[in-house]
């Protein structure tokens, strides 16, 4: 067993809006598996539908084998302090999950209604609500291209993300780097896995990692100066991360990935490895420096 999980997953993932080429790109899917002390294979998907059709499956096959994996995906599990209690009356980021579930629509070609479901979002808040950042031609007063957002009263960060200046907020939709877009639709497609698993998964840290599933938020841009230092000649960046990761969380002991996935709050959530970078750095390097 690697570090109390048979199997390790780490998924870059994306908002497209179309299927990515045929041919692996970047800003596109990627998922790296590792599992049994085998180093991380890494595969590229044109959908966010085909991840999860091929997710669930493992998810489902690990469970027949009375097996544990850890799912990692790089989007915000969480907003800001406030976010949920006003959109659902309790204050647990996990109050919005179904909310996000019932409102977003996401197609097996990529084709999403993430503006509408900011723009309605944003309606519930005074002023200009917090979400921003569209194409100029989904621009409205509700949801503006730049950012000219009054009195909605929410913080612009979560206070985990206060710390790293290149970490962007969840409210930013659109351009590089963003990852608002990738929350809204990611958010709506891990609800669906509690769904299909029930308490077979569990969200860390909201509820613990002690089920025979486990999926965590992730920012792999904590370890860039490794994922650089590791990254192969040619390698997609995206795909670089997710097997530098994937490798670095085989490699803890199994105290040092509980502690990380315990790390958080029922608000804001926790980023795996935030507070623990010298463990996950060092895992890393003992994974791969040879």
């Amino acid at each position: 067993m690697v570090c109390g999980f048979d199997h390790i997953v780490v998924v870059d993932w994306s908002a497209r809006a179309t299927p990515s080429p045929k041919t692996p790109t970047k800003d596109a899917i990627f998922m790296a598996h590792a599992s049994h002390g085998q180093p991380p294979l890494v595969s590229y998907h044109r959908t966010r539908a085909d991840l999860m059709d091929q997710l669930t499956e493992m998810m489902s096959q690990a469970l027949a084998q009375d097996q544990r994996l850890l799912a990692t995906f790089d989007f915000s599990f969480a907003y800001p302090m406030g976010f949920a209690q006003h959109l659902t009356g309790q204050p647990e980021a996990l109050s919005l999950w179904p909310l996000f579930a019932q409102m977003v629509e996401d197609g097996p070609d990529n084709a999403n209604n993430r503006f509408e479901v900011a723009r309605a979002l944003n309606r519930r808040f005074a002023g200009v609500g917090p979400f921003w950042c569209v194409p100029q031609m989904q621009a409205c007063p509700d949801l503006p291209a730049k950012d000219q957002r009054y009195g909605h009263g929410m913080p612009e960060r979560r206070k985990i993300e206060q710390g790293y200046g290149k970490m962007q907020p969840g409210w930013k939709l659109y351009t590089t780097g963003s990852v608002g877009s990738q929350a809204i639709l990611g958010i709506a497609r891990l609800q669906a896995l509690r769904a299909t698993f029930g308490a077979k998964l569990a969200v860390a840290p909201y509820e613990g990692c002690a089920a025979p599933i486990v999926v965590a938020e992730c920012w792999p841009s904590l370890m860039a100066a490794e994922i650089a230092l590791y990254s192969r000649a040619d390698e997609i960046p995206d795909a670089a991360q997710v097997r530098v990761i994937a490798a670095g969380l085989v490699a803890l002991s199994s105290d040092d990935l509980a502690q990380m996935l315990c790390a958080g709050d029922a608000q804001e959530g926790g980023i795996l490895g935030v507070g623990y970078e010298a463990r996950l750095r060092e895992a890393i390097h003992r994974a791969l420096r040879d």
